[in-house]
């Protein structure tokens, strides 16, 4: 089984509860979380901010986070988003409108309504030309877009930029995917030795076999236990609170119902 190493440079985090990777990692500290938290991500130009939906807006926030912590440029670095659903308020508006007369639905929002719109804004923001990608394996979606970022950080031989995300389903789409609070996580990915700004090293293979998830960190169960966008959380959780040894961390994470994805992580002392 091929075993590949990278490096975590840089993370970005958002919820109601957490407006940033600083605020994620003292709540699972001290269990104190904001009550709510602002969502107007700088990179976005005003004039764009307004016509752009809340799941941009998230996907747009933590991954100017996560370059930043890295001190990477983001026209640099190749991106690859991920939600199981996308845009559930849009869809839900568009079903909504189509279902009845006058069959007429806003352009913006229609535009804004395929699965790749954080890209595309993200691209414009920065000015990228890097490589842009857009994963949806529903349940499996974030383990499966992982393991995209990390082959392709290895083919590449640099920095990718791993987003995940979901938001709160409007009613009608409760009993399909029952998430019940928004949340977007950004983890950069590179060669070992790409900058000093590591803040975990990541053992990453696949496996056979059917796996569970991993147990989901208590102090977020209540929000994201069933929240396919939030899937990588104990992931996220083990860097943000390293344990006091050095013995890596060890887990599995379902690619499908028989596969999976399967991470050794080796936190930095910082």
């Amino acid at each position: 089984m091929p075993v590949n190493e990278l490096s975590v440079i840089g993370l970005g985090a958002w919820s109601r509860r957490f407006a940033n990777w600083g605020e994620f990692v003292d709540g699972l500290r001290t269990g104190r979380w904001q009550a709510e938290t602002a969502l107007e991500p700088s990179r976005i130009a005003p004039r764009e901010r307004r016509r752009a939906p809340k799941s941009v807006k998230m996907a747009v926030e933590v991954m100017t986070q996560a370059c930043e912590m890295a001190l990477v440029k983001p026209q640099e670095v190749a991106t690859v988003f991920s939600s199981a659903m996308g845009d559930m308020q849009i869809t839900d508006y568009l079903c909504r409108c189509l279902a009845g007369p006058p069959r007429e639905i806003s352009p913006t929002r229609f535009h804004n309504s395929v699965h790749n719109a954080p890209n595309g804004y993200w691209s414009i923001a920065t000015g990228s030309h890097a490589p842009a990608s857009a994963v949806s394996a529903f349940l499996f979606t974030a383990p499966v877009a992982f393991l995209e970022a990390a082959i392709q950080a290895v083919d590449s031989n640099g920095p990718v930029l791993l987003v995940t995300q979901e938001m709160a389903a409007p009613f009608a789409l409760r009993d399909t995917c029952p998430t019940i609070a928004d949340f977007a996580a950004a983890i950069l990915l590179a060669p070992p030795g790409y900058s000093d700004a590591n803040r975990a090293s990541v053992h990453f293979a696949t496996g056979e076999g059917p796996v569970d998830w991993p147990e989901m960190p208590e102090p977020l169960k209540k929000d994201f236990c069933e929240h396919p966008g939030a899937r990588l959380l104990p992931f996220l959780a083990a860097i943000a609170s390293p344990g006091t040894d050095e013995a890596p961390v060890r887990m599995s994470f379902p690619l499908s119902q028989r596969s999976s994805l399967r991470l050794s992580l080796t936190c930095s002392r910082r």
